[in-house]
């Protein structure tokens, strides 16, 4: 977490107006601004004062799962659509993740997996059937959603019939998109095209998710219990007081080790595995002939972790 940057947002109209700042396509604007779609997302991610910073070591943050504990990392794409769709993964995740005291291994792959399930559903499949038009704004390859939505592979030509149920049957329809993930992501090897780098990039969640798990098998029950403990204290001492006490904690020595990143052992060990999947996506994409869309924290570089300066959390601008 670049603290310098590190921009904490107490009230609920200081999440949604930071949040639409953020905003760069005109369809979640609209839909925020008018009380639609994107405007409940982030009342619900308001429900809890957040905060938004840059990152002070790409390279391990990006693929760190700071969601969970309330912070967001700001990103630029070339193609401002799809730093929205990051955006919103990530609200996303906060949103709508629940916390259990004192967590068990079980409990967490559940909570979690499904969370990220339906989070990746969200951003990569499910806003599209809001906003058929923002499909020509993001990816300029292939992606997973255009089976369903774009069948013939013209984006001024989406599937009607789909886009119809959607709007009649808008959960059931989202079920269906999750387990057309799902059935991809737990399919056995035979059973898929491991040439298809749609396919490939799917499947890295289930590779992923063992080595998540087995990484936080330890420490999960800190940041579960530290965010009951700050929805408590909004209650109790107020949302302004409890975020700062929440800060305090992530930047402490138990999880920091003197660092400004939150859990920075974790961070390393999942980077690793992140980038031997990544790897695997390349090379599928290049016998395409495709070339992924790469934000900078998605590239294979050394970035140095910066060390925090003092112990005691030094109070960011308040938005």
């Amino acid at each position: 977490m670049d603290l310098s940057s590190l921009k904490l947002l107490i009230t609920a109209d200081d999440v949604h107006q930071y949040v639409y700042d953020q905003w760069h396509n005109p369809f979640f604007k609209k839909s925020h601004k008018e009380g639609g779609y994107i405007h409940q997302v982030v009342e619900d991610f308001a429900r809890l004062p957040r905060a938004f910073c840059k990152a002070s070591d790409l390279k391990n943050e990006w693929t760190h799962f700071s969601p969970w504990w309330g912070v967001i990392l700001n990103c630029e794409y070339e193609q401002p659509a799809i730093g929205d769709l990051r955006y919103l993964h990530e609200i996303w995740h906060s949103a709508y993740l629940p916390y259990i005291r004192d967590i068990n291994s079980a409990t967490l792959e559940l909570k979690n997996f499904n969370n990220e399930r339906e989070a990746s559903t969200v951003s990569e499949m499910a806003i599209y059937l809001n906003f058929p038009e923002l499909r020509q704004q993001t990816f300029k390859h292939p992606i997973f959603m255009d089976r369903f939505l774009f069948p013939e592979g013209d984006f001024s030509k989406p599937n009607e019939g789909l886009l119809a149920k959607w709007k009649k049957s808008r959960s059931l329809v989202f079920q269906e998109l999750m387990y057309e993930r799902v059935k991809v992501v737990m399919a056995k090897e035979e059973e898929i095209d491991n040439k298809d780098p749609q396919i490939v990039w799917l499947r890295r969640y289930g590779n992923q998710a063992k080595k998540w798990l087995e990484i936080w098998s330890k420490n999960a029950p800190l940041v579960e219990n530290a965010m009951l403990d700050l929805e408590k204290n909004c209650e109790v001492i107020g949302r302004d007081a409890a975020m700062n006490q929440h800060m305090i904690w992530l930047l402490s020595g138990e999880v920091s080790k003197g660092t400004d990143i939150p859990f920075i052992e974790e961070a390393k060990l999942f980077r690793k595995s992140y980038d031997e999947l990544i790897e695997r996506y390349d090379e599928a994409m290049a016998r395409k002939k495709q070339k992924p869309v790469r934000h900078e924290g998605e590239q294979k570089s050394q970035v140095n972790t910066q060390t925090s300066k003092g112990s005691k959390f030094d109070r960011p601008s308040v938005i």
